[in-house]
């Protein structure tokens, strides 16, 4: 008996040298690698898509500020008697923010140039509309917010809010 074959290293060898296999058996590697990049994939997916939700809020809002803006310049003549005309704004703009919680929308108070209020528009002056939206990205299902940070002022209670402010000329 030869040595080579009494070690096992001749059918070691035939096998190694066979076509089509590798000397390393990489069998695993493929799904090795996934399971490491997996969870960076879906963070960047998780992150692309709460993203993507708050910039939607945002734009909602803003075209929904600038609706109530637009009803509080051409509804002056309303101030005569109720509902005045910011309460006409406050409306128009809850019903453009459709698809936003109505009731976590802080409209701000109004401020105008001049000697306008809410009850007496005067034409030709400017009045500022602004609102404000809680930023909540509360993942579902767990207990992470990506958010976290809490305080922030009256008009906003979380410290990271959506707002919107349009300004229009009385007319």
């Amino acid at each position: 008996m030869k040595l080579s074959n009494c070690c096992g290293f001749l059918p070691l060898l035939r096998r190694a040298c066979r076509p089509g296999s590798r000397a390393g058996r990489e069998e695993g590697n493929q799904l090795f690698e996934f399971a490491l990049v997996t969870p960076l994939l879906s963070m960047i997916l998780l992150g692309i898509i709460y993203g993507g939700i708050t910039f939607y809020n945002y734009v909602e809002l803003t075209n929904a500020v600038a609706v109530g803006a637009r009803t509080l310049a051409t509804n002056r003549a309303a101030y005569a008697g109720p509902p005045t005309a910011c309460k006409l704004e406050e409306t128009a703009l809850q019903n453009a923010a459709a698809n936003l919680t109505t009731s976590q929308i802080t409209i701000a108070t109004e401020t105008f140039t001049g000697s306008s209020t809410c009850s007496f528009l005067q034409p030709g002056t400017a009045g500022t509309v602004s609102a404000t939206y809680p930023c909540n990205l509360a993942i579902p299902f767990s207990n992470i917010n990506l958010c976290p940070v809490t305080g922030g002022t009256a008009a906003c209670p979380t410290a990271y809010c959506i707002s919107a402010t349009t300004t229009v000329y009385i007319q």
